[in-house]
């Protein structure tokens, strides 16, 4: 079957982007040598003006997201020009690993593709010679149209062991968002293969700042979905360099992975490396790479939001010294310079803090493709989310300092739980929607005589509990359940507060520790913590879902839904029995979501598990 490479981007700077700064240069250093001094101050603006306009055309292009794969399905591609002689045995080794194997066929003028069908692979073809990166990305992007996420890419030529292929399928079953490149015992082969990828590491560092110990290495596993979202335009050998490198300013993990290689004798060594003109196209993609790092600021560090998917721990942003400023502002001057300020902190995390968007612009993505026009995408969307955001960190300090009078709350659904929290404890169960901060203070000040309980990580560095336990003006402070010592000892503490009466408050949207359910959620699939459904039916106390909305500055809707009460299922029942209940929550947090679409701050990208 003949295939044509999806076409790509253009990258930045590009050819003419990259001429006009080396000319820029050339005249700064030719004005510089002659020492003409009168010219420095012209000369000084003219070079600010164009660092100027290289830097917006920078931050106008939106990085890519990382978009993870949901399952795992991996496959084997083997790239292959005029390697006939070869490339059946290595396709045949390839499909004993157990896993689908392409072939592409990059034009080759020998009897290639036929070998590669009779070892049993599926072969794809281009009509004519386009070049390694080409061949791979016409493999990736058939394979991803037939639902596989990951692919184990490895040379036609036998230098590469196929035996090695499940040590790479479960490097990236364990880390699904990583490049994984295989790290080549060189000590046979000849001194300019081992010259040639120290080179090459040298400037995959200088361009990412990431070590990668064999850059060269063409065996590799690489999540399709990812590398595809790059945009990355199809190319020769350069191509393996390219996609490291973007891949890194995106985000994405780059792990070295042990693996055998095989030199023949040069007589028997068959390449299509072409030294000359493969070098130069090279060593051109590395003067672009370079000055596309200098004049683009979120290229200066490369934060991994690939890699193994973790939980989260309770860190925090922010330090206590910025949050006290903050709280200093609203009592001196009120909400606006406060609001001003966080507005500024908003706009920084929009241009420069690619990690703490992928959340976001992953919730953005979904939801554009849920409900369409509810929220722009990329950074309008994101910015208009971080404000919001911001807005509801100046209320917390609003809370902090003039107490539950500073707002005003309108409640939706309180008169069916008012009974329930007459005469016993309740679990609040909220998410990173709204500010239930509030919503939980508000409830905390209609009965004043029941205590509040916070169930969460506690980081000893985390700038509002702090505040939190010593300036909450109005109102007692909550008593905190750390989980940081475990699930299990914050549950008996969480039950025994419940049996005293207290008002319990978890975020049931976070994965943290303990069993999880999935849940059907804006068109995708999350995991939710089954924990909170498990502590209600331990402690025998009614469940509320709550949310805490802004509708107007200072003005708050308070919804709560419930109560529900559940009982703890016998175990022949007790999926079935979380997979209910999780699908209800779910579906709330669908309902809130449609009606305050901006107010969704889950960071955590919960479609990544």
């Amino acid at each position: 079957m003949f295939v044509e490479p999806p076409r790509g981007r253009p990258t930045f700077p590009g050819a003419a982007g990259t001429a006009v700064i080396l000319a820029g240069l050339a005249v700064f250093a030719a004005w510089w040598a002659r020492g003409v001094a009168e010219d420095g101050p012209r000369v000084a603006r003219l070079l600010a003006a164009d660092l100027a306009v290289l830097l917006l055309l920078a931050w106008s292009r939106r990085r890519p997201p990382i978009r993870a794969p949901e399952g795992f399905r991996p496959l084997v591609v083997i790239p292959a020009h005029d390697n006939a002689a070869t490339v059946g045995a290595v396709a045949a080794a390839a499909r004993r690993a157990g896993h689908p194997v392409f072939v592409v066929d990059d034009g080759s003028r020998d009897a290639t593709a036929e070998a590669a069908a009779g070892a049993g692979a599926r072969v794809l073809r281009h009509r004519r010679n386009l070049g390694k990166g080409a061949a791979l990305s016409s493999a990736f992007a058939a394979a991803r149209k037939e639902g596989f996420t990951h692919a184990i890419c490895l040379d036609a030529d036998g230098q590469h062991d196929p035996a090695d292929i499940p040590a790479f399928v479960e490097a990236a079953r364990a880390e699904p968002l990583a490049i994984h490149v295989g790290h080549r015992d060189l000590s046979g082969a000849p001194g300019s293969s081992r010259f040639g990828r120290a080179f090459s590491n040298f400037w995959v560092w200088a361009e990412t700042g990431r070590r990668v110990a064999d850059s060269q290495s063409g065996f590799r596993a690489y999540p399709l979905e990812a590398v595809l979202d790059l945009g990355l335009p199809p190319g020769r050998y350069e191509w393996e360099v390219a996609v490291l490198v973007h891949g890194a300013w995106a985000g994405l993990g780059l792990r070295d992975l042990p693996c055998r290689v095989h030199y023949p004798p040069p007589e028997e060594r068959q390449s299509s490396f072409r030294a000359f003109r493969d070098n130069a196209r090279i060593s051109w993609l590395n003067t672009r790479l370079v000055l596309s790092r200098l004049v683009h600021p979120g290229r200066w560090w490369n934060p991994e939001r690939g890699g193994a998917l973790r939980d989260w721990r309770g860190a925090h942003l922010g330090r206590r010294w910025g949050w006290a400023f903050v709280l200093g502002l609203l009592r001196i001057g009120g909400r606006a310079p406060a609001c001003a300020f966080t507005d500024l902190l908003a706009a920084f995390y929009t241009a420069f803090a690619p990690r703490h968007q992928a959340g976001t612009r992953a919730y953005l993505d979904r939801l554009a493709a849920w409900r369409p026009g509810l929220l722009p995408t990329g950074r309008r969307g994101t910015l208009r989310v971080f404000r919001r955001f911001a807005c509801s960190l100046v209320d917390r300090f609003l809370l902090l300092a003039r107490g539950p009078e500073a707002f005003r709350f309108e409640h939706e659904g309180l008169e069916d739980v008012a009974e329930a929290i007459e005469s016993s404890g309740a679990l609040f169960v909220t998410a990173h929607l709204g500010n239930p901060d509030l919503g939980g203070i508000a409830l905390q000040a209609l009965r004043p005589d029941r205590e509040v309980a916070l169930i969460q990580f506690t980081d000893a560095a985390d700038p509002y509990l702090h505040l939190l336990r010593r300036r909450l003006a109005g109102a007692r402070p909550p008593r905190i359940i750390s989980l940081n010592e475990g699930a299990d000892l914050a549950g008996i503490q969480a039950v025994r507060a419940l049996r005293e009466g207290c008002l319990v408050a978890v975020k049931g949207d976070r994965v943290t520790d303990g069993p999880t359910v999935a849940a059907p959620f804006l068109g995708g699939e999350i995991r939710l913590p089954a924990g909170p459904f498990f502590l209600a039916a331990a402690a025998r106390v009614p469940m509320v879902f709550l949310g805490c909305f802004e509708e107007a500055p200072r003005r708050y809707r308070v919804i709560t839904v419930g109560p529900r009460t559940f009982a703890m299922p016998r175990r022949n029942e007790r999926e079935a029995a979380l997979a209910a209940w999780a699908r209800e929550y779910a579906g709330i947090l669908e309902e809130w979501v449609a009606r305050y679409p901006d107010q969704f701050y889950n960071f955590h990208d919960p479609w990544t598990r």
